[in-house]
């Protein structure tokens, strides 16, 4: 019986890949996304003041149309917030506050599952949050978090888009999900939280030298 046809490989797709974000034309690529009117920060740009650049995370990566991470018996998508996604399908966003709910969620059988699984497991609900934040990213890319920041009114994340590793099968007319676990060092209240907001650029994640994390203000 015929073979099928083989994937290419990320290497055999940069130099068509790398065309279309010439001429702006793989959407998600670059620039932000808000909800609720929340000025965002240039991925450019150094990270502001007060941004976390090295916060405990997971990251999964699964098809666009795979929620990750569900809450057991209702069969929601826990990584989603309709009300609040600007655009649906290409930027969800949620928070888990409280250990009920870490502990009655199903994670998707990908890789770093178990990963994510004890990191909500392990996290200090009385004195911590888990922002869980999906992009959609072409399937050559991986997209890396810069930094966050947050109050107790608002979230911003900002990210970098790279290249995957040369040898990784991928088609440049393909999206997946990129799903990021963030611990917030904060007992965040979800129904305070009405501003969220998401950069990202092509450019590595920008770190001054010498900087320490920052910590979050208290204001909006």
């Amino acid at each position: 019986m015929p073979s099928s046809t083989p994937r290419p490989t990320r290497r055999r797709l940069i130099r068509s890949a790398a065309a279309l974000v010439g001429a702006g034309a793989v959407a998600g690529c670059g620039g932000t996304a808000e909800s609720s009117g929340t000025a965002v920060s240039s991925p450019e740009a150094d990270p502001p003041d007060d941004a976390v650049t090295d916060p405990a995370s997971v990251v999964l990566r699964a098809p666009l149309d795979e929620p990750v991470l569900q809450e057991a018996g209702d069969g929601s998508d826990s990584d989603s917030d309709g009300e609040s996604d600007p655009r649906a399908g290409e930027w969800r966003h949620n928070l888990v506050a409280d250990a009920e709910t870490a502990a009655s969620m199903s994670v998707v059988d990908v890789d770093g599952a178990a990963e994510a699984r004890r990191f909500l497991e392990e996290t200090d609900f009385d004195a911590e949050t888990v922002y869980v934040e999906r992009h959609a990213v072409g399937e050559c890319y991986d997209q890396r978090l810069c930094w966050v920041r947050w109050t107790d009114q608002r979230i911003e994340t900002s990210y970098a888009r790279v290249l995957r590793p040369a040898e990784a099968a991928c088609s440049a007319d393909v999206r997946v999900g990129v799903t990021h676990l963030i611990r917030l060092s904060a007992a965040l209240d979800p129904d305070q939280i009405s501003r969220f907001s998401s950069s990202g650029g092509s450019r590595p994640c920008r770190t001054p030298p010498g900087s320490e994390d920052g910590k979050p203000g208290d204001g909006s």
